[in-house]
């Protein structure tokens, strides 16, 4: 009886154990606030790439993520899933596809993007203002 109820009580323990260790993995995976991170990278960022300068005005439009240089047509800018802060989009004149990977700094603001396309890279910081 002794030997019973001692081996409930452990695999009890074990279980409530287990049970603790499965609570943070579950916090650890909250929904992203869209919203709220969309939000954060609205604004213009300038792209250097090989001596050249381009800026980028990133806004936000029912929700969606839109870009595109100053004067030309704002394309909308997808989430890439499973991949935090990434955003893609293919240019609908030329065909061009982008990935864009937005950048937290050590303050834990979004103030970079690194720009991918034909295999080339760009940075652009955002301009503060």
């Amino acid at each position: 009886m002794k030997k019973t109820i001692l081996t409930t009580a452990t695999v009890f323990l074990a279980l409530a154990g287990l049970a603790a260790l499965a609570v943070p993995a579950v916090a650890q995976d909250k929904p992203v606030d869209m919203k709220k991170i969309i939000a954060e990278i609205v604004g213009e960022y300038d792209f250097s790439f090989q001596g050249e300068s381009l800026i980028v005005q990133f806004t936000e439009q029912d929700g969606k993520l839109f870009g595109a240089p100053p004067g030309e047509t704002p394309e909308e800018i997808k989430p890439v899933e499973g991949k935090p802060l990434c955003f893609d989009v293919t240019v609908a004149e030329g065909g061009q596809y982008y990935e864009l990977q937005f950048v937290r700094n050590d303050k834990g603001v979004i103030d970079k993007c690194i720009m991918s396309v034909m295999g080339t890279t760009a940075e652009g910081m955002k301009i503060i203002k």
